[in-house]
């Protein structure tokens, strides 16, 4: 009994030096990641990213508008918030926008038809058609919305470099195993004048992640 004891005092000895020595080893590498050897974005870098943004945001407004789902005079509010909560160079996050906001109570969710189980921003419920929120997921619905328009700009992106570094032909390339039935029918090689615009009319995926690959001739 005594050296079953030992043992297990052992074992419990060995997996916390283990996770110390894990834990340390993180740490260690998230500083050196942070210690100065990201490259510092120029000037035209930040200034590309700002417009790049300023776009973003119009596309995601036009999208908010044309949806039918929120309330028209929270509208020009909700779009505040989220160009507000933007970081050049940070990843895109709707949620980061209502961060620190008041959260809806499992009765008001459960009174408006929400799931009880998710966190809601009262601020972000308080921008839709209340006749809508039982119908739909509303944080996806938004940050399926943002998604897209920045994948629309980031494409825009990329072709306008494509076509500055003179290639002629480009391959759409699906991302993330959520292409559409209709881009199926579209991996080959095009004429970079001749591109379809993405997303493709009637695009079945939540938002876009298809992108422009460059054929450089050998």
């Amino acid at each position: 009994m005594l050296f079953l004891f030992v043992v297990i005092v052992a074992l419990l000895l060995a997996i916390f030096v283990v996770t110390r020595r894990r834990r340390k080893s993180a740490l260690s590498a998230l500083t050196i990641s942070q210690g100065g050897y990201a490259i510092p974005p120029t000037a035209k870098m930040v200034e590309a990213e700002r417009q790049d943004h300023d776009e973003v945001t119009k596309l995601l407004e036009a999208s908010i508008r044309a949806s039918g789902l929120f309330r028209t005079e929270a509208i020009p509010g909700l779009v505040s918030k989220l160009r507000g909560g933007w970081e050049p160079f940070a990843r895109v996050s709707t949620r980061a926008a209502f961060e620190g906001d008041e959260i809806l109570s499992v009765e008001e969710k459960r009174a408006l038809g929400l799931n009880t189980r998710m966190k809601y921003s009262k601020a972000l419920i308080d921008c839709f058609d209340p006749r809508c929120l039982s119908t739909i997921e509303p944080k996806s619905v938004l940050e399926d919305m943002h998604l897209n328009a920045f994948h629309r700009v980031a494409r825009k992106r990329d072709l306008l470099e494509i076509r500055e570094l003179g290639v002629k032909q480009v391959r759409i390339v699906p991302l993330g195993g959520r292409d559409c039935a209709k881009i199926r029918r579209l991996k080959k090689i095009h004429d970079i004048d001749e591109l379809p615009e993405l997303p493709l009319p009637g695009c079945t995926a939540p938002y876009c992640l298809c992108m422009y690959e460059a054929i450089i001739p050998k």
